[in-house]
């Protein structure tokens, strides 16, 4: 069981035993920061989210903005690390995927993509792979589906050996009678 002695404690203590290998892959899976955030949340929580133009947001599945009167901008971000990791190409694309979901279901149209993505150092042989599938996973889905990637970054470090970041940013607009929220 690879969760931490805390989380262990904590299932032990409610379950009244040890979880059983299924109980302990699903809470490391909920409980993993692509579904809870549980180590980005606090640091998103010292940016300011309020005020007169933000119309939703931390907490649904797009931040809502107001353009101008009638009209709204969306942006939302997907973290796809371990499923790129794995196959860069499908993780990726499934990550590109998952923020324009996210678009859509606020009733906005997809006009936008970005990326931020982090992998170790450049000297070796298997980060330039996981590169080079990220970034064409990324292009190919935004390209079939007629969304553009507009902007991005991308750094090598010996800390993401192993571990890349290959986040995914969407901007999407929408008439302020379309916008539906959770």
């Amino acid at each position: 069981m690879s969760l931490s002695p805390s989380d262990r404690d904590l299932v032990v203590g409610e379950l009244g035993r040890e979880p059983t290998s299924a109980e302990a892959a699903l809470f490391e899976n909920l409980w993993s920061e692509h579904c809870a955030y549980r180590s980005s949340r606090p640091l998103l929580s010292a940016f300011e989210s309020e005020s007169d133009d933000v119309v939703v947001g931390p907490g649904d599945d797009a931040a809502v903005v107001t353009l101008d009167d009638d009209t709204y901008l969306t942006f939302g971000i997907e973290s796809h690390n371990h499923p790129s990791y794995v196959d860069p190409f499908d993780g990726a694309a499934t990550g590109v995927g998952g923020i324009v979901r996210d678009t859509l279901s606020m009733g906005a149209y997809p006009i936008a993509l970005a990326d931020s993505l982090y992998f170790g150092s450049f000297d070796r042989e298997h980060s330039q792979y996981l590169f080079e599938g990220v970034v064409e996973g990324i292009s190919h889905y935004g390209n079939c589906i007629g969304v553009p990637t507009v902007t991005g970054s991308v750094a090598f470090h010996d800390s993401y050996e192993g571990n890349p970041l290959v986040n995914v940013a969407c901007v999407g607009v929408v008439d302020d009678e379309r916008l539906v929220t959770a």
